[in-house]
């Protein structure tokens, strides 16, 4: 009798064992017991944007996010602003960061306010917030800060870059409302953005300096191949067929070159592997899509590439300042929604806008 006490307690003594281990659990993430950042005001609540001052510098500051779990991610920061009173319903991103502060030049806080439609030269009520996450959990993960509250004058902003029009065939052969290239720096050589429709007659085109055929320089086909000739009488040049390009017009030397490049939005939502194509705006010369019902989940982020590839893809710089260089960071777009994905090559440097819609 003993012995079968002895078996039966035995047993028990190991279900108990497995019962207990059964009950054990990995801990889980508790936004109950998470504490949002807190975002402060900048050096001043009223700012007064001015091109002397472009490249000077504006810093946001928070207290880092909370959570209940050791050892996660490192959390990642977004810096929004909307007009006042209109609950970021078209939030605009003013950067990301992986610390407890953004800087954002004047120059670029006053492209984004352009961009929103802020009259220059006028003071107008913002607010700004910080949007929280990690990575992997952005859907449960997302926090909000406290709403802050800035009066903002921008300035007008229409730098008067050297440019040449690309007047052709796929746009009526009208220099006055043709596309334009720009010479950034000064030194002779236009870079530029341009599509060709599918439905266009042909694929022909020329330069000019001025919108217009009978006042400036007109660009047209040298006698090599990627040459130029100023002769007025000078063939056209032409584009291998439909699409987008990247146009190099060096007027030094009279040398040009076009590369096709078709570009999309990728990201998280998409398995990385399938872009949404963006469409060219033949007024504003930008490339944008509006995307439905992107989830606020699973690691939200973003890039462009071109010829569904990633041979040629463009990220974030590091910190975020709006503009995007080749293989740059990853784009976070931690709230999820209806968002407009915009591109643009009207730059020095091809910049990007997300808005939320």
């Amino acid at each position: 009798m003993k012995k079968i006490t002895f078996i039966l307690f035995a047993i028990l003594s190991i279900g108990l064992l497995f019962s207990c281990e059964k009950k054990e659990t990995e801990p889980v993430l508790d936004m109950g017991k998470a504490t949002a950042p807190a975002l402060t005001m900048p050096a001043a609540d009223t700012i007064v944007l001015t091109p002397e001052e472009a490249d000077s510098m504006i810093t946001f500051n928070w207290s880092p996010v909370s959570y209940n779990l050791p050892d996660l991610e490192a959390t990642k920061y977004t810096v929004q602003i909307d007009f006042a009173d209109s609950n970021f319903m078209h939030a605009v991103n003013l950067g990301s960061s992986n610390t407890n502060s953004l800087q954002i030049s004047k120059g670029a806080l006053n492209g984004k306010l352009i961009t929103m439609g802020l009259e220059t030269d006028v003071a107008s009520e913002v607010e700004i917030r910080v949007v929280s996450f990690i990575n992997s959990n952005a859907a449960i993960s997302t926090l909000h800060s406290n709403v802050i509250s800035l009066n903002l004058t921008p300035f007008s902003s229409a730098i008067e870059y050297p440019k040449l029009w690309v007047p052709g065939d796929y746009q009526g052969w009208a220099p006055a409302d043709a596309p334009v290239i720009y010479d950034f720096d000064g030194d002779g050589i236009y870079t530029g953005y341009i599509y060709f429709p599918e439905d266009a007659p042909s694929f022909a085109f020329k330069f000019t300096s001025v919108p217009n055929w009978t006042e400036g320089t007109n660009y047209g086909a040298g006698a090599a191949a990627g040459t130029l000739s100023t002769d007025g009488g000078a063939g056209n040049l032409e584009v291998p067929g439909p699409g987008g390009y990247q146009f190099v017009v060096d007027i030094n030397n009279l040398t040009w070159s076009d590369t096709l490049q078709n570009w999309g939005v990728i990201g998280e939502w998409l398995g990385w592997s399938e872009d949404i194509n963006l469409e060219w705006d033949i007024v504003t010369q930008d490339l944008s899509v509006t995307v439905p019902n992107i989830p606020a989940a699973d690691n939200q982020r973003f890039k462009f590439r071109a010829n569904d590839g990633w041979d040629l893809n463009l990220g974030a710089n590091d910190p975020d300042d709006g503009f995007l260089k080749p293989g740059g960071d990853d784009i976070p777009i931690p709230d999820g929604g209806t968002i407009t994905f915009i591109l643009r090559f009207t730059t020095p440097e091809p910049s990007y806008e997300v808005i939320y819609n």
